[in-house]
């Protein structure tokens, strides 16, 4: 076995061996420690995870963009390239997510008809979304609930409607409040259109009292009862643009 030498300094007596481990302390300082063999897996799957997500994220923005980034300048104008080429972007992302929530109800997706979304938990009947409402109050705090939507009580304006709304809320026994109200002894919808009593029949006058719908009948009940209520709002409208100059933007995705 290969023994080691150590030179001592003679001019200085008793520092040779302080030097010695001096330098092998220094010398495992400096070397690096070896990692445990599963850090090397976990940085490699890292890594691998990684490269799925950018490759996800690449696919994903192809889709979505397909035929909308084209280059500005090889077909607008010479001036205003940069906001043309903005604007078309746009409209191309419109027609996308129109292709996206609407393939199922038209064939063109550049055609003006569009399609028409309701918030979360409302549903789309012709052209309104309505919801009923999950608690009981009475008349002024479901007109209250319906305002802080961003919406109304509803208002019957024909039989099909009123139809739809007894189907909606299942409960044909149950009454449930809608946007009738009494008004010196008339009675008047929460938007301030006359109630037409040739369409929903005549209702008896009152002082006080608020209108309901049970089992598609409209009754007068105290605005003081506790009811659920349905709201109505209109729906936004989605419908692709037409780029400038007639071009028609690719919607597929």
């Amino acid at each position: 076995m290969a023994g080691e030498i150590v030179y001592a300094d003679l001019r200085h007596p008793g520092e040779s061996f302080s030097s010695a481990k001096k330098c092998h302390t220094k010398v495992a300082a400096l070397t690096p420690a070896l990692c445990p063999r599963w850090h090397g897996v976990l940085l490699k799957a890292s890594a691998l995870g990684h490269l799925i997500l950018l490759v996800l994220v690449a696919v994903l923005s192809r889709q979505v963009f397909q035929g909308c980034l084209q280059p500005a300048a090889t077909v607008a104008p010479r001036q205003g390239n940069e906001t043309w080429g903005r604007n078309h972007t746009e409209r191309c992302v419109l027609a996308s997510l129109m292709g996206y929530f609407c393939k199922s109800q038209q064939e063109n997706l550049t055609a003006c008809a569009g399609c028409k979304l309701c918030p979360q938990n409302w549903q789309l009947h012709g052209d309104m979304c309505y919801q009923l409402s999950k608690e009981k109050g009475e008349w002024t705090r479901g007109k209250k609930g319906c305002e802080n939507q961003e919406s109304q009580l509803v208002v019957l304006r024909n039989e099909k409607e009123k139809e739809y709304i007894k189907n909606m809320t299942g409960r044909g026994t149950q009454p449930v409040w809608i946007g009738l109200m009494s008004s010196r002894r008339s009675w008047i919808w929460v938007d301030h259109t006359p109630f037409n009593a040739k369409m929903f029949g005549t209702l008896q006058e009152a002082d006080d009292g608020c209108g309901t719908l049970k089992d598609a009948m409209l009754e007068i009940d105290t605005c003081k009862g506790e009811h659920e209520w349905v709201c109505q709002k209109e729906p936004f409208q989605l419908s692709p643009l037409m780029a400038e100059g007639g071009e028609k933007c690719d919607g597929s995705i």
